[in-house]
This record gives C-alpha cells, sequence and structure tokens, in this order.
C-alpha cells in the first residue's frame, strides 16, 4: 500500500456538493467527534468479528509502510463499537493539483487508514464505512464511502481536478471544509462509464454524510479490493488522489 491509493477506494456518487452549511458539519450520521470519539455499528457479519483497530498511515519509508495503532475496540454480537482515537502523525498537504484552491497550505493532516477485524486475536478482514455491499458494482453513480481525517486547524479544499490519460479520464470535485479535530469526508461517484479502452469517471469529495452510509465487514479475501480505493491518504497531489 504505497502512496498511490485513492482517497477512500471503490466508491461513488450522484450529485456535486457544493459549498453550505451542511459541509462545516458532518451532522447526526457522522461516526466521529471532532475531537476524537468515534462510534458505528457495523450491520452485517459481525459473529466473525469481537476487536477492531485502527491504524493510521504515515508513509513509505526505506521500502516498508509506517503504519500506527491509534485506538481499538472489542466488537459485541450486537455490531457496536465505540472508543476515543490518539492523533495521527501530522504532515503537509503535497502539491496542489491544477485547479484546486487550499485556503491555508500549512495546514497539517493525518488519517485514518485502516480499520481491521479480528476474530480471536486472528485478522479477518476490514470494515469500511459505505453504501453499498459486497457484489454491488461500487462504480455505480450514487455509490459513496466514508474516511477519515486529522487537521491541525480549520480550512477548506475547493475546486475540480481534470485528469485524462489513454486509460483514464477522471474529474474530481472537491468541497471540503476541515475544522481543527477529526472529520468525516466522503467520496461519491457522480458518474462513470467505461468502452473497451478507456474509463470516464467524475466523483465529488464533500462533508456531506449521509444516513445510507452504513459501517459493513469485508472478509480478508475481498477486504484488499476494497482498500486499493477507499484509504484516506494525506496529500494533494494527482488525479483524484486528495490524500495519498
Amino acid at each position: 500500500m504505497k502512496t498511490t491509493f485513492r482517497i477512500i477506494v471503490m466508491v461513488l456518487m450522484a450529485a456535486f456538493y457544493s459549498c453550505q452549511k451542511s459541509d462545516v458539519s458532518p451532522g447526526t450520521s457522522s461516526s466521529i467527534t471532532s475531537d476524537g470519539v468515534f462510534s458505528g455499528t457495523i450491520v452485517n457479519d459481525s459473529n466473525r468479528i469481537d476487536s477492531i483497530k485502527f491504524y493510521s498511515y504515515f508513509g513509505y519509508i526505506n521500502n516498508i509502510d509506517s503504519i500506527i495503532l491509534l485506538g481499538k475496540s472489542a466488537v459485541p454480537s450486537t455490531g457496536k463499537f465505540s472508543l476515543v482515537l490518539t492523533n495521527p502523525v501530522l504532515r503537509k498537504l503535497g502539491s496542489l493539483a491544477s485547479g484546486v484552491v487550499v485556503s491555508d497550505t500549512t495546514a497539517l493532516v493525518g488519517n485514518l487508514y485502516g480499520l481491521e477485524a479480528y476474530k480471536g486475536g486472528i485478522y479477518t478482514g476490514s470494515v469500511y464505512k459505505i453504501n453499498y455491499s459486497l457484489g454491488v458494482d461500487s462504480t455505480k453513480a450514487g455509490m459513496s464511502v466514508s474516511q477519515f481525517m486529522y487537521s491541525d486547524r480549520a480550512f477548506t479544499i475547493k475546486g475540480t481536478e481534470i485528469h485524462a490519460d489513454t486509460y483514464e479520464n477522471l474529474k474530481t470535485n472537491y468541497s471540503i471544509t476541515f475544522k481543527k479535530g477529526w472529520n468525516e469526508i466522503v467520496r461519491r461517484v457522480d458518474s462513470y462509464s467505461k468502452t473497451p479502452t478507456t474509463s470516464t469517471t467524475v466523483e465529488t469529495y464533500s462533508n456531506t454524510v449521509t444516513s445510507d452510509l452504513q459501517w459493513r465487514y469485508y472478509p480478508n479475501n475481498n477486504a484488499s479490493t476494497v482498500r486499493a480505493k477507499t484509504q484516506g491518504v494525506s496529500c494533494l497531489a494527482r488525479k483524484g488522489f486528495l490524500f495519498q
């Protein structure tokens, strides 16, 4: 998992959210408070989980992924979990993509990179806050996924990034207002189409947390597929990799 993971993957959505008051506060559906109180309910397969661990990704250093444990929680048969996260290691945002404006480029951010599920101390898979089930086409318009970022201050990321190459056309809209502390950011697929040679995706990142987003468990044979597109990252650098 090098520094090329897209802002929390297989996710999708169908409408561009402009910056309004709802963008400033995640709302009642958010799973985290600014001071790191984290809670939720896993809605499927909770019998295969008895605990989850929360990690932050610090970077790819000396050919090794640097991952830090931020907290862990027991998961009873109800699927409910709750804990208070420690703060991640912070770093500056990276280079800005063309067409995207960060209101304070000195802001320091950190991410919640992975939520790993365990049963009897054995890793069994991962959990994601997402609005589709295993087996559903995650590229459909309206598909969404949450990721969690920590910021040392309030700032905004606004604008549109366009990327096009031989195999992919990607338009990414950013309308994010960070507050100091933890923030829940949602990636939504606005549209997706594919030809035999090229895919075209329009997506939006915003603070809009909708009630259809639920915590779901993905067994370890499927979790890596989701992980490749759903992990929070930490630098604005290239084609839709808001935090990498």
